[in-house]
This record gives C-alpha cells, structure tokens and sequence, in this order.
C-alpha cells in the first residue's frame, strides 16, 4: 500500500541498513555489487574495455561503486586488478604522492607463485618486493639529496696538474662541483682523484625506476592468464590540481606497452589530466585518455528518479519495504530535487535525516506505538535537507575544493543574496560566462560540488534577451527558507509550460547584481553586453520585465 510506511519499531534496522549502504568500500563491496543498479546501460561494458578512462562525475553519483563492480566482474574473468583510493593520500605533496600510488600498486598486483611455473614467478615476486623496498625507502627519504661522487686511477706520468670542475644539467636540477688533481714522474705512478659534489632529486630517482617498473608490470600481464591489467585509481581530485598532469603522465610512461590500463576517477571540474607546454605534460582527453561522465542531472528527472528508486529499492528489500511504501508521492519527487538528480549517495543519507524529521513530527502529535507506521512526506524531505546544509557546506568546500575553498564559499554566499533578493529557487547563468570567465568557473564548481543543480538551457523570455543562451541551476534545496518552499517549486520536470516559469530574465545572475538593482531602471529589458537586439517581437508574458542585468 502506497505510503504506508515502516514500522516504528523496525526503525533501528533500517537506519543500520541504510549507514552501511551509504558508502561503498572493501568491508560491504560484495553487498555492493548484489544490489548494483546501473545508471545508463553500457557503463560498465565500457570500463572492462582496453582503454584508458576518466570516470567523471559529481560526488555520490555512484563513481566508487562502479568500478567496484567492474573490478568484481573483472576478477573473475582473472584478469589483475588494483584499485587505489586517494583519499588516503591527501595533501600529499609531489612526488610523494605518486610514491604511494606505486607502492600501492606493487601490492595489489603482486604476482602469484603458482606450482606449474614456481621459479618463474617467485623470481618476479622477488624483482616486486625489490622495487617495493625502493620505493618505501624514497618515500622517507628528503625531497633532494647531495651526494658527492670520488673516483681515483694510477697513471704513470711526468705532469703535475689541478683541474676544477664546475657544471650543471640544464633543466636536471642537478649540479656539480669538484677538482682534479695528480702529481708524479716518469719514474712514479701519480694518483689521480676526482670528486664532484651535485644534488640528485627524488623525481630523477622516480624517471630511472620508471622502465623497471614498466618491465615488471609486463612480465605480471605475459606470465598470467588474462592479456591485460586494470588500475582503478578512485577520488583522483584528493591529488593536487597542480600535480595531477605529472601523475598521470608517469603512470602512462610506466603502463605503455605493457596491457595496463587506467581507470581514474574523481569530480570533473576537480580534475586536471593535461598540461600543454614544451614538452606537454599528462594525458589528453580523447587521445591518451577517453571521458567517461556518470552524471544524471534535473534536466533527465524521470530517469535521475528511476534509478535512485530502484537503487533504494535494493536497500529497502531486506525489509520488505518499498520506496513506494516509505514516501508519500509528493516526497518521492521533492528527495530527487534536494538530490539535484541521480546523487545516490545523497538519496540515502537523505532518506535516513527525512526518518528523524518524520519521527519528530509524529512525536509532536502523541508517542508514536512499537507497531505505529512512520513515512517520509514533503516537509520531512525539506527538514532534512535544511539540517544538512550547513554539514553539507563544510564537507564540500572545506574538504574537497582543496585551495579554492574560500573563493567558491565567496561565490557560494554571493549566489545565496541573489535568490533570497529575487525570492527564487532557481539562478539563470549566461553559457558565454560560464564558459569564459572565473566566476563562471567557480559556477562549474559549485555544480560539482552539489551545492548547485543544473536543469537544463534555455533562453530567457524577455524579447530582447531572445537568441541569448542561458543554464537554469537550482540552489540546493536546504539553501532555500520555509516560506520559499511553501510557494510549490514549479514541477518544470512534467511539461514545457512549467519548464517556461523558469525563464525569468530577471533571475540571470552575474556578479555585479547589488550594483544592478539599486541603479536607475531602464523602461525595457535589455540585452547583455555584446549581444544585439534581437528583431521581431517574441511572444512573452514577460514583455516590458525589466532585467537586473541591462548593460
């Protein structure tokens, strides 16, 4: 029965279910794997394909779980597989960063020694645990090292000379000093000494190890069953933007040649695969490397809903429960707006703050009973979402904007202002500015980061703003006040007709909106800034609206 709900009792279990399917890890990845719902068919065929991958996405849209279930389904077919989570290595610096992830990698695609061929794999086992060892040791060692290299012959010979030395490899960080002298005669062998002082850096030692690593890794792949190795390298936004392109450029010098193939993931605009320059540095996108986005947005609401229905479904089976069953038919579509779309994550941590709110609301109206049915509704998914927000602030950009943090919180409050000054759910932002400008940029991020939900483009319905083109986002559900949320969020998902009341141009946002709205109104909206009048009329019920954002 639709709506019915879960009993007052069973309330413990279901929360216990729903904190452990919130993330997926080593301790629940077989659960994980059972229940798995795939977001657009074909994903995972594509992941077992030999090619290397960026799996982009925002956090929680499901990036981690599958390439758990690739990394199940690839094990059984034998093939080596190693996954590396860089939440683990955070704030590393380089190249101590990608020290660990080698080290890592030596671990989980440690050669098995099998009876049939036991001396040949314990003698690669053994050229593993060397280069383990080597690189454990570089991990403790000082960024540089000075080393000092003496060398001495004995020649016969009647000179007598000092010779200083004094050099450096250009661009090899590397420098030298040291002198040269012998005496002696004809009659006498003469010592001859030389020395050099000179700094060896911890990268160089890195570039010497590359193609022993690169042979090891091909011995594994030649001597195995399986014709190829998977590297999964999960959250690779934890690894400094700036250092990410030399990452991944050694990873592709080790792998080259050898069958490996990487599959690393991490949120899109957190992520940086390529450097151009002299030489160019990383991989490049559709070439080294091939994009892969899992990331189902407001503007495919219907599907976004689907899938996180039937991935709640999974969960609530061991209770014989079903969405259908725990919210009332207005909640099940408020959770995929304060969702922002397929966020699965979000939808189960949501689900377990909507109980709370819900268990509130009935205490208010008398103890619930053991047997009392207890169901999520509409005021109970905003509830959750408003506590969440300000946790769901810090998490986002204090942990994962790394050292955007304080720009995007600026940016983030600024867009906040303007809602709650034009009273609106919803920002409308110019394509031109999103992609050519900072703020623009921190746009993006704020996207990425949840905290913004992209519905979809258009362009706004003042006649002259007509040919301009513009992306609607959502503000996250818990940003928005009670008052706001009582004024029914237009169910633009259902038909065009409700889609069009988003199309306020006065909602158009840019960072200059206070300077806007207090300036002299023009009689007639105006187009932005390097955009012409357009001709004709444009049969809009907005006609005359005045815009926050005439130039």
């Amino acid at each position: 029965m639709a709506g019915s709900g879960v009993q007052y009792s069973k309330l413990g279990d279901l929360r216990e279910g729903l904190a452990e399917a919130a993330r997926t890890d080593e301790l629940n990845a077989a659960r994980t794997v059972e229940r798995f719902v795939e977001l657009s068919p074909g994903h995972e065929g594509t992941l077992r394909a030999r090619q290397h991958h960026l799996l982009s996405g925002r956090r929680g849209t499901g990036k981690s779980t599958l390439l758990h279930v690739v990394r199940a389904h690839l094990r059984e077919s034998e093939v080596p597989v190693a996954v590396v989570d860089m939440e683990k290595f955070k704030n590393r610096p380089f190249p101590d960063v990608l020290v660990e992830i080698l080290i890592t990698l030596l671990d989980e695609l440690r050669p098995p020694v099998r009876l049939k061929t036991f001396f040949r794999d314990l003698g690669l086992r053994r050229r593993f645990k060397a280069s383990h060892r080597e690189l454990t040791a570089m991990l403790r060692d000082p960024q540089s090292w000075s080393k000092e290299l003496r060398r001495s012959s004995n020649k016969s010979s009647g000179l007598a000379a000092k010779v200083s030395l004094e050099g450096g490899a250009a661009g090899g960080g590397v420098a030298a000093k040291g002198t040269l002298s012998s005496s002696g005669s004809k009659e006498a062998a003469s010592s001859v000494v030389e020395s050099a002082a000179y700094e060896e850096l911890k990268i160089e030692r890195l570039q010497q190890l590359a193609s022993r690593l690169s042979e090891e890794f091909s011995a594994l792949i030649s001597d195995s069953d399986a014709d190829r190795a998977v590297i999964f390298i999960d959250d690779f936004y934890y690894v400094r933007l700036e250092d990410q392109p030399q990452v991944l450029d050694y990873l592709k010098s080790v792998a080259k040649g050898t069958g490996i193939w990487l599959k690393v993931g991490g949120v899109g605009e957190r992520m940086r695969t390529f450097r151009d320059g002299d030489p160019a540095v990383g991989m490049q996108l559709n070439q080294d490397i091939f994009p892969l986005a899992i990331d189902i947005t407001l503007d495919d609401f219907g599907t976004a809903q689907r899938f996180l229905e039937r991935m709640m479904d999974g969960i609530l089976k061991d209770f014989n429960l079903s969405t259908a069953q725990l919210f009332t038919e207005t909640a099940r579509s408020r959770m995929v707006l304060a969702c922002g779309g397929a966020v699965a994550r979000d939808y189960i941590t949501l689900t377990s703050g909507a109980l709370d709110a819900a268990v509130e609301r009935l205490n208010r109206a008398g103890a619930p009973e053991p047997q009392s049915l207890v169901n999520i509704q509409a005021e109970d998914v905003n509830a959750a979402a408003s506590k969440r927000m300000n946790k769901k602030e810090e998490e986002e950009l204090s942990l994962d904007a790394g050292e955007d943090a304080t720009r995007l919180r600026v940016r983030w409050r600024d867009v906040c202002d303007f809602v709650r000054e034009i009273d609106s759910a919803f920002v409308l932002v110019r394509q031109k500015d999103l992609d050519e400008t900072q703020w623009g940029a921190d746009i993006r991020q704020l996207e990425n980061l949840r905290l913004l939900h992209r519905i979809r483009d258009t362009k706004p319905n003042a006649p002259n703003w007509r040919g301009v083109k513009c992306v609607v986002f959502m503000v996250d559900l818990g940003q928005l006040t009670v008052k706001r949320l009582q004024k029914a969020i237009p169910r633009f998902w259902e038909n065009t007709q409700e889609f069009d009341k988003l199309r306020r141009a006065e909602w158009v946002y840019a960072p200059d909106w206070e300077a806007k709205l207090s300036s002299p109104k023009p009689s007639r909206t105006a187009a932005p800034q390097g955009e012409a009048p357009a001709s004709g009329s444009d049969a809009s019920s907005d006609e005359g609206t005045l815009s926050l954002f005439d130039e």
